[in-house]
């Protein structure tokens, strides 16, 4: 990838400076007559890096970047001499061997809070926001650890907001070391390999590369290993690459980034995240407790809920794999999410194609689900985060793999899935989407399909030729080979999307009456979907007469009170007997429109509502290019 860059040289510096003190005599003059005061603000401060060496004390007239990390203000901007355009600066002095940064406490197994955490070794250190600007070397500048596995340092640890354009970071490596005499935290958090941020990172035209951690190998609830490239709570990112980068340890989590989201924001909303135009390939996991090889998304932490939104990228060959140093494993083992994994909050993806991730270990059956899910994309399962919704619109997702066998979305415990309408899937697998809350008119939480869907498709109906970087290396399912950067569309996803805005309905359903032993809104779903053709007057008679099976609120806590078991149980059932009869999605919105609002019988009230959702062709792709190139727009990350 191209680093565009704008930098200031030296003399450039130089003539600002004389400015400024021609500016402040004229004031001083203007004052001293009469005039009154000033109002035009002084020039923006500015400090320019004019050396590529890492010493701790350049010599005079020197500025390297060590040195003006140091020297600039919170928010200072930090440019790089022209000279520099395409240079790499090589770090070889540890800044901070106990970088302190946020990171989250747990009791037991009791979440207490984000609190001060030492990280370890750094690189570079700061507490303030940082500016690093290389938008005007057309090439870029590339900062690199280069102590290697011997002398192992993250790139940068930021404890504030990060600013970088057009910067490539490389070769860190943040390690889990012992910290003697620390009971509470005996070991370095491994965060960020190349990034470490407590703040919001904002990247422009990056490139976060060859980046990896490793954490310690006891089992624990806060030490693991987060962030092969990037680990940061707030996260924007556009037209950049995250490649190549490793996670590894006991629990591994985001092998190209780690996403907090604003776990410490005030008002119960973490930070909105993004990935616009943006490469994650070729990032690995590897763990007993692996999740998101590509990109994990907290979303806002235990106590927030936001949504990380991903448009125009391509997230490919990424994976989660078992860690085998750990053979043989005591306990339970996971792996999910070889793409993207959802720890929590809500995940919306546009115009995206998410392609040949992939997720391997052994499997195994723990507390009544599988261990392993989502080779493409994958959300929790379980009460230990909260996932709220995912939404898709006009994305590939396809040729993603679960132990060799295609397995592309895994909803997990969403509260809805959306469709936005002309996505291409391979296997959607819905079978731990929560089941039917009617406090909530959510009787219908598969929201999908709509307009111009498809799935079970093969990965050449939709993809094409595939286009990789240039030096850039994976670690993930094709490691050794360059990083994809790009797919093509193949003939099912080229010209299918409206150019103008097109209109669906969204049905939400609900019933009163639940929680009496009266209840037999259950019998009325068997009698609905018996008049189905394509299952039959006989389905469902192994049920019997359902009546009493019912759903107990309160809402925000049904699904861990025992006395919905059997209500989750019917749910469960009812989705195997129907197996693929009736689509991917089986009851959907098709399905629950087909009640009316009205009394179904003495005890029990339908309400059934529409809403109506637009949706609407993008203007660019990844590329930049404009859309649509043809009559009508192409599904996926590319326009051809």
């Amino acid at each position: 990838m191209t680093l565009a860059t704008r930098a200031a040289s030296r003399s450039e510096r130089i003539c600002s400076a004389l400015a400024l003190i021609q500016l402040t005599s004229l004031l001083l003059l203007t004052n001293a007559c009469g005039g009154g005061s000033a109002t035009t603000p002084p020039p923006v401060p500015t400090v320019v890096v004019n050396s590529l060496d890492d010493v701790a004390n350049p010599p005079s007239g020197t500025i390297n970047l060590r040195a003006a990390l140091a020297t600039a203000a919170s928010g200072e901007t930090i440019k790089f001499a022209s000279a520099l355009n395409g240079a790499t600066i090589s770090l070889s002095i540890i800044g901070e061997d106990h970088s302190i940064l946020k990171g989250e406490v747990y009791s037991g197994m009791t979440y207490q809070g984000y609190f001060d955490r030492d990280y370890g070794k750094s690189a570079l250190y700061a507490r303030k926001n940082v500016v690093l600007d290389a938008s005007s070397l057309p090439a870029g500048i590339t900062i690199a650890w280069t102590g290697g596995d011997a002398n192992p340092a993250r790139v940068l640890a930021v404890y504030g907001n990060l600013t970088l354009r057009n910067v490539a970071i490389t070769g860190g490596y943040s390690l889990a070391e012992p910290i003697p005499g620390n009971d509470s935290q005996p070991y370095t958090l491994a965060r960020g390999g190349g990034l470490a941020v407590w703040g919001t990172a904002t990247l422009e035209n990056c490139a976060i590369y060859g980046n990896k951690i490793l954490g310690d190998y006891t089992a624990s609830r806060d030490r693991g290993s987060y962030g092969g490239g990037i680990y940061s709570d707030g996260l924007v990112l556009t037209n950049c690459t995250v490649s190549g980068n490793w996670a590894k340890g006991y629990g591994a989590a985001g092998g190209g980034i780690y996403s907090v989201g604003g776990a410490d924001n005030q008002g119960g909303q973490g930070n909105n995240t993004s990935l616009s135009s943006c490469v994650i390939s070729g990032n690995r996991a590897t763990a007993q407790h692996g999740y998101g090889g590509g990109v994990f998304t907290l979303s806002g932490g235990p106590d927030n809920l936001a949504t990380m939104t991903v448009t125009n990228c391509t997230i490919a060959r990424n994976l989660v794999e078992d860690n085998t140093d750990l053979f043989p494993y005591q306990g339970q083992y996971y792996k999910r999410g070889g793409g993207i994994y959802m720890g929590g909050g809500s995940l919306t993806v546009i115009s995206s194609t998410i392609a040949e991730n992939e997720i391997s270990g052994l499997e195994a059956q723990f507390n009544g689900s599988s261990n392993m899910g989502g080779g493409g994309t994958a959300a929790t399962i379980g009460n230990a985060h909260v996932v709220e919704n995912a939404v898709v619109q006009h994305s590939i997702v396809i040729g993603n793999l679960k132990n060799g066998n295609p397995e592309d979305w895994f909803a997990g415990s969403l509260i809805n899935f959306y469709s936005n309408g002309y996505n291409r899937f391979g296997v959607l697998d819905f079978s731990r989407i929560l089941v039917p809350c009617p406090e909530w008119m959510d009787l219908s939480r598969k929201h999908y399909p709509e307009p111009g869907d498809l799935d079970t498709l093969n990965p050449g109906d939709v993809l094409d030729v595939v286009h990789y970087h240039p030096f850039i290396v994976s670690v993930g399912t094709d490691a050794g080979q360059p990083a994809v950067i790009w797919y093509a569309p193949g003939t099912a996803a080229t010209d299918q999307i409206p150019t103008s805005s097109y209109s669906f309905d969204l049905v939400s359903a609900g019933y009163t009456g639940y929680g009496q032993p009266t209840d037999d809104f259950l019998n009325h779903v068997l009698d609905t979907l018996r008049n189905d053709p394509r299952l039959g007057s006989g389905f469902g008679s192994e049920f019997g007469d359902m009546t009493g099976t019912t759903w107990y609120g309160p809402a925000k806590t049904w699904p861990t009170d025992p006395n919905n078991a059997p209500w989750i149980s019917f749910w469960r059932s009812l989705d195997t007997d129907i197996g693929d009869s009736l689509g991917t999605a089986q009851l959907n919105d098709a399905f629950w429109g087909t009640f009316q609002t009205e009394p179904l019988d003495n005890y029990i009230s339908m309400t059934v509502s529409k809403t109506s959702r637009s949706a609407q062709l993008i203007k660019t792709d990844q590329l930049g290019h404009t859309r649509p190139s043809g009559a009508s727009g192409d599904v996926g990350a590319i326009e051809k």
